[in-house]
């Protein structure tokens, strides 16, 4: 076993989950910042929050965009088939995709569920019938979101609880 996934597999301590919980809140929070609200030194927070994002606990921060701000007006989520020896493949040439924002493998007669996006419902048939289906994704089941509510922030699961 890898020592990232040793690491992970571990429980965090109560300092780290509040570390996690002020960076979930606010991910540009300085480590300046969490020291002086959890009352613990600068470096005891920096090596703590390094050490996580070495293990994996951590994977990135990110800025939260509006997508309608930026012309996306349409979503939707798509359910479908890959056949098996294209999953590897077709799902490497998915994650490059900017239009699919989420991909998931999920149970049911359609195992893989795509969330995407495109400037109107034009732009997003046109990206399911040009782009997608000539991947070899089959048995599509297109499902336009028509209104939706984001958690923010959108990782929001740790619990002080679980340390």
């Amino acid at each position: 076993m890898a020592e990232g996934e040793q690491q992970r597999k571990r429980p965090l301590d109560k300092m780290n989950v509040r570390i996690l919980n002020l960076l979930q809140r606010d991910g540009k929070m300085t480590t300046a910042e969490i020291a002086k609200r959890l009352n613990r030194a600068e470096s005891t927070v920096r090596e703590r929050i390094y050490a996580m994002e070495r293990a994996g606990v951590i994977q990135g921060y990110f800025a939260m965009v509006d997508k309608a701000a930026l012309g996306y007006n349409a979503e939707a989520l798509l359910f479908c088939n890959i056949p098996s020896q294209l999953i590897d493949t077709t799902l490497a040439k998915l994650q490059e995709m900017k239009n699919v924002t989420g991909i998931y493998l999920v149970s049911g007669d359609r195992r893989f569920v795509f969330r995407v996006t495109a400037h109107d419902n034009r732009e997003l048939r046109e990206f399911v019938h040009k782009k997608l289906i000539p991947m070899g994704i089959t048995d599509v089941d297109t499902r336009i979101i028509m209104d939706h509510r984001e958690k923010l922030p959108p990782g929001g699961i740790v619990d002080e609880d679980l340390a």
